[in-house]
């Protein structure tokens, strides 16, 4: 009949055009939202060490997945020394001191790299650590430059993990120690080196 309208099947040609549409969207789909078990990001444990020569240290990397679940992945992960004439360290995360000096270990997973762990290697002992400048006052928006002094008179400002209690209140770079405030409040500010820990604190007016 003339006035029927016809319905068209759909032929092979558009068949394998929606089928290709669909194997590229579900594969875009895995670009964007990883699956559970792909490592998103590497954290390292400690973050920062001293030991002595031929002295060992062990590291830990623990992963953050897909599922934003976390998992301890020392054992799947490529382990790096940037300086190995300073320290080597095994697949299984463990460094060894082979001269004075200092080396950044970070691990690796494809494209996923930790941020590096600074392993200082030294015949000094490490039993203070002094943070400056103390009790500072800042307002929001301003930046303050801490400093760390090991008992021994070195400055280890790069080599000491720096954190603030309060991210609210002011944010620290880690190496560094440029701190940055953002709002009105205290927070304690930290350099940490091999258990040792010198503190400060800075007020947001």
């Amino acid at each position: 009949m003339d006035g029927m309208i016809k319905v068209q099947r759909p032929t092979w040609i558009g068949k394998l055009a929606a089928g290709l549409f669909v194997t590229l969207m579900v594969a875009s789909c895995g670009q964007f939202f990883p699956s559970s078990n792909t490592i998103v990001s590497i954290t390292l444990s400690p973050t920062s060490a001293q030991i002595k020569p031929t002295a060992t240290q062990q590291y830990t990397a623990t992963g953050t997945f897909g599922d934003n679940s976390t998992g301890d992945v020392t054992s799947q992960v490529t382990w790096v020394s940037s300086a190995t004439n300073i320290a080597t360290i095994s697949i299984a995360g463990l460094a060894t001191a082979v001269a004075l000096g200092t080396t950044n270990i970070t691990a690796k997973s494809g494209s996923v790299i930790s941020p590096a762990s600074v392993l200082i290697v030294s015949n000094q002992t490490i039993t203070s650590i002094t943070v400056s400048p103390q009790n500072t006052t800042l307002t929001a928006g301003t930046q303050q430059q801490y400093t760390a002094i090991d008992n021994n008179g070195n400055n280890i400002t790069n080599s000491v993990t720096w954190n603030s209690s309060s991210t609210l209140v002011a944010t620290i770079t880690s190496p560094g120690g440029l701190a940055t405030a953002v709002a009105t409040g205290t927070t304690t500010i930290t350099a940490a080196l091999s258990g040792v820990i010198g503190t400060t604190q800075l007020t947001v007016q």
